[in-house]
Order: C-alpha cells, then sequence, then structure tokens
C-alpha cells in the first residue's frame, strides 16, 4: 500500500523542485470532513502509486498553509513545481480526485485552466408536448366553430 507522504516546511523545497504534478491535501487534526478523508486520500495513493500525494497538518506547518493561502480544510492543491493548477476545497469524492488526476494533461484543461464539461443532451421532449398541445387546441377549436 503507498502511503500519503507528510509535507512540511522541512521538506517542501524538495517537492516544490520535482517533475510533474503532485497533490498537496492541507488538513487540521480537529477538522471532522478532513479526518473522514483519510481513508479516501490511502485510497487514492494506492490507485495511484506514480502519483506524489502529500499531507500538510496546518496546526503543525502553518507557514506552509499561509503560503498557499489557506483559509479552509480540507483544501487540495494539484501542483506542478511551485504553482497550483487546479484546486478542490471541502471534503471531495475519490472519483472527483481522480477525475483531476486523470486530466491534469488534457490539452483543453491545459489552455483553459478548466476541464471542459460535456454538452447537455438535447431533449425534445419538451417541444414535442408544447407541439401536441398546440395542435389539440387548433384541432379543437376549430371542431367547436365547425
Amino acid at each position: 500500500m503507498v502511503a500519503v507522504k507528510e509535507l512540511s516546511n522541512n521538506n517542501f523545497e524538495k517537492v516544490a523542485k520535482r517533475r510533474g504534478h503532485y497533490l498537496i491535501q492541507f488538513s487540521s487534526p480537529t477538522c471532522g470532513p478532513c479526518k473522514s478523508m483519510g481513508p479516501v486520500m490511502d485510497k487514492l495513493a494506492t490507485d495511484n502509486p506514480d502519483f506524489p500525494i502529500y499531507k500538510v497538518d496546518t496546526a503543525l506547518s502553518p507557514e506552509l498553509a499561509q503560503h498557499f493561502g489557506i483559509r479552509s480544510v480540507p483544501t487540495f492543491h494539484f501542483c506542478k513545481k511551485r504553482a497550483i493548477v487546479y484546486t478542490l476545497n471541502g471534503a471531495t469524492p475519490l472519483g472527483n480526485l481522480q477525475f483531476v488526476i486523470n486530466n491534469l494533461n488534457d490539452s483543453y484543461f491545459l489552455e483553459h485552466g478548466e476541464f471542459k464539461q460535456p454538452e447537455p443532451k438535447k431533449s425534445y421532449l419538451f417541444h414535442g408536448i408544447i407541439a401536441f398541445v398546440v395542435v389539440a387546441l387548433v384541432l379543437a377549436i376549430a371542431f367547436i366553430e365547425g
């Protein structure tokens, strides 16, 4: 099982110099949602052994939390070198975290800084109902007058 690594002021410089993307979870030992994210983060680390995942305890590393502008926990920063490329806040489902990991190199994301939303499926049901009602009214009026 791959473990989530601890990140602090002492080892941040080494992490910031690495190549590729990595994830930092900012949390607090007194935060209920942060505690609930523990098994999610362990599963994410196990499912993605080549994707570095770090955890920052904001109580032990307040300078690092301040450097990243953390105002609430849990906060998840997907980073590359020193740059934050994507952020999620609050308790987050495993699927959402995995989606970001899977799509960090997507050309649309790299160009726009956001993920492309799927086109909504067009439904003609509403239009069909309106057309049916209009035709029914026209026929009813024609029947009454004729």
